[in-house]
């Protein structure tokens, strides 16, 4: 079905995710008065964009780690012994990067393996002293990062925050208990690597990343023809970072690129009519990745989106908004 008939329609949401009001001014975006969701739904992507790298870039620096060696550490706490396998489906990751990421870990001693004495085929993954001494270290950085993000929140945006981090780990990991209580830093770091990992998957199926829609999205914001930097500068992304982007976009038609006639160093970028349809189609479908996080009502959906409504006009020096 062509997309201009199709739009005609609701996408019917993924099955299990409850109905809300807020998915219905998503399935009707082409409306004028629900244009409000395409910079609702572009803030919602950068705010996880953003707290994705900087636990990314804390981690690194801090400790030498990479996210998911991070989470398979905390994971590796059980005094029990764990199999990759059960890595690969807690954590909703292949089998083939799992393994990557362990070999890692033992290279560096922060783990051990065995074979198992039940099953030869597998292997038993047990952390080191020295892997429990970095896992304290993480937790301290991870705490310190995650604490600067909510000293920028309102109590409601934090009890929100809370609230939505618990049942994503709940529902597609498993919340750490610490005396008894549930890690809140830990929550908040599952939550953002999921939420990341349900809208990649969400969008592979269509031959898109994350960061190719949300070019898609900020040309409907920005106006239909922007300047290269200009996209990259409104993403919080570095030039280089779009780079292969454009050029995907551009090879499924979705955008053309030009040089400026008065000044050939500028590239232009222009969003087509099948970029048009395009980033309308896909609006429900990123909708529902992240929605499939953590099932939030209406309310609490209002609180996330002002929450990154806030974070995104703060890192452009604009007031916050109501």
């Amino acid at each position: 079905m062509h997309a201009s008939t199709q739009s005609q329609e609701a996408r019917p949401r993924k099955s299990g995710l409850p109905e809300t009001l807020y998915r219905r001014s998503i399935e009707r975006c082409r409306l004028p008065e629900n244009a409000y969701t395409f910079d609702y739904m572009s803030d919602y992507l950068t705010m996880m964009d953003m707290l994705a790298k900087s636990i990314t870039h804390e981690l690194h620096d801090a400790c030498g780690l990479t996210p998911l060696q991070y989470r398979i550490l905390l994971r590796l706490l059980s005094p029990t012994p764990t199999l990759a396998k059960q890595l690969s489906d807690d954590l909703s990751v292949c089998m083939s990067t799992i393994s990557v990421a362990v070999s890692k870990l033992a290279k560096k001693r922060l783990i051990s393996r065995r074979d198992s004495a039940t099953d030869m085929r597998a292997v038993e993954l047990t952390l080191t002293k020295a892997g429990r001494e970095l896992v304290q270290r993480a937790d301290q950085t991870m705490y310190d990062t995650m604490s600067e993000y909510w000293s920028s929140l309102t109590q409601e945006q934090l009890e929100a925050a809370i609230t939505s981090s618990l049942s994503a780990v709940n529902r597609h990991s498993y919340p750490r208990l610490e005396n008894g209580e549930p890690r809140l830093d830990t929550a908040l770091v599952d939550t953002v690597m999921i939420s990341k990992a349900l809208t990649s998957q969400a969008l592979q199926e269509t031959g898109l990343t994350t960061n190719d829609y949300r070019i898609l999205l900020a040309l409907k914001l920005m106006g239909s023809q922007c300047v290269t930097a200009d996209i990259a500068k409104f993403l919080f992304l570095n030039s280089s970072d779009i780079t292969g982007c454009l050029k995907n976009l551009e090879a499924r038609g979705l955008i053309t690129r030009f040089r400026q006639d008065d000044n050939r160093r500028k590239r232009m970028v222009c969003m087509t009519s099948d970029g048009e349809e395009m980033v309308c189609d896909l609006l429900p479908v990123v909708f529902d990745a992240l929605h499939e996080t953590c099932h939030s009502s209406d309310d609490l959906i209002r609180i996330h989106i002002s929450a990154a409504r806030d974070l995104v006009a703060r890192k452009r020096h604009r007031p916050a908004f109501d």
